[in-house]
């Protein structure tokens, strides 16, 4: 194989029900020239026979599988100590590219010298794959840079990124100090080094279901938020305690499923999806009916 013009890192811990779709996404990119890292952390379901089967009908895939469990940063680590690129692309075993995505974002990053990772907005959709709604309006550097040191939520998905190798070294590449919000520290000590910025278009459906990291450690990923932004204030000498984190506090509720449905109804109620916000509304009411669903699954009947 040539030099590569990216290395994609794809870490894989139990996805089997969306990693075909996601690895499928990668292999039919617009721009082919890639080299696919595809790094199982331990997984106890088939993932690693469908890397694998992936990987034998495709050179550019390499998997490795040692059967361990070593957590995301750590095998985003060892993806990087790997790549050959100098173009890093993310990608998460539960979402799809569209198949635009490399070529948008590798132009950018060649266009622009200055800029250390360029994202892109996202569609997000439910786990059966219907849409939602679209997300990410953050754009320029100085947007996402105040939004992410003020705890603005996600600003920067990060399986949508592309960034340069050398800087994410430069910096350590990710700690494991930070579990769930690894990418937020990520994000804003890549923000030291240079411009950081989102593409307008959609190039990520970006998947929401229950077992994403935001679901299963809710709690967790909220309280190392203040600890992350802490610590970016203190490298920057920024004096003063730093955001209200008023935000983080309501995130760190627990979520049940009824209460999660209602959310994805809402949010494809206001983007006009009129089936996908009954399909939830309904679920929130199988779910056990309250007040709150049944607001939602009157509104999405009536469409508004």
């Amino acid at each position: 194989m040539t030099q590569p013009a990216l290395s994609v890192l794809l870490p894989v811990y139990n996805c089997e029900p969306y990693l075909s779709a996601a690895i499928s996404s990668i292999l039919d990119q617009t721009e082919p020239r890639f080299e696919f890292i595809i790094i199982d952390d331990g997984s106890t379901d088939a993932s690693p026979e469908i890397a694998r089967a992936f990987a034998a009908r495709d050179a550019r895939i390499r998997f490795y599988c040692d059967g361990v469990n070593r957590g995301v940063s750590a095998r985003l680590n060892q993806g990087l100590s790997l790549a050959q690129a100098d173009i890093i692309a993310r990608m998460d075993a539960d979402d799809i590219s569209l198949p635009e995505r490399f070529s948008r974002q590798l132009d950018f990053l060649q266009a622009h010298p200055d800029a250390v990772l360029v994202g892109a907005r996202v569609i997000v959709i439910d786990p059966d794959g219907d849409e939602l709604r679209e997300m990410g309006d953050a754009f320029t550097h100085d947007e996402i840079d105040s939004g992410l040191m003020n705890a603005g939520g996600q600003l920067i998905y990060h399986p949508a990124v592309c960034y340069r190798k050398d800087i994410a070294l430069s910096i350590g590449g990710y700690s494991s100090d930070y579990r769930g919000v690894e990418d937020l520290d990520f994000f804003l000590k890549m923000a030291e080094r240079g411009r950081v910025e989102n593409l307008r278009e959609p190039l990520l459906f970006y998947r929401e279901h229950f077992n994403r990291v935001g679901y299963r450690m809710r709690v967790e990923q909220a309280r190392a938020i203040g600890a992350v932004i802490a610590a970016a204030r203190a490298r920057r000498g920024l004096r003063g305690d730093g955001p209200e984190l008023n935000n983080v506090a309501i995130l760190s509720a627990p979520m049940n499923r009824a209460a999660a449905h209602r959310k994805w109804g809402w949010w494809a109620l206001q983007s006009g999806r009129k089936a996908a916000a009954r399909k939830h509304a309904w679920r929130s009411i199988a779910l056990g009916p309250n007040a709150a669903s049944a607001r939602l699954l009157y509104c999405a009947l009536r469409g508004r």
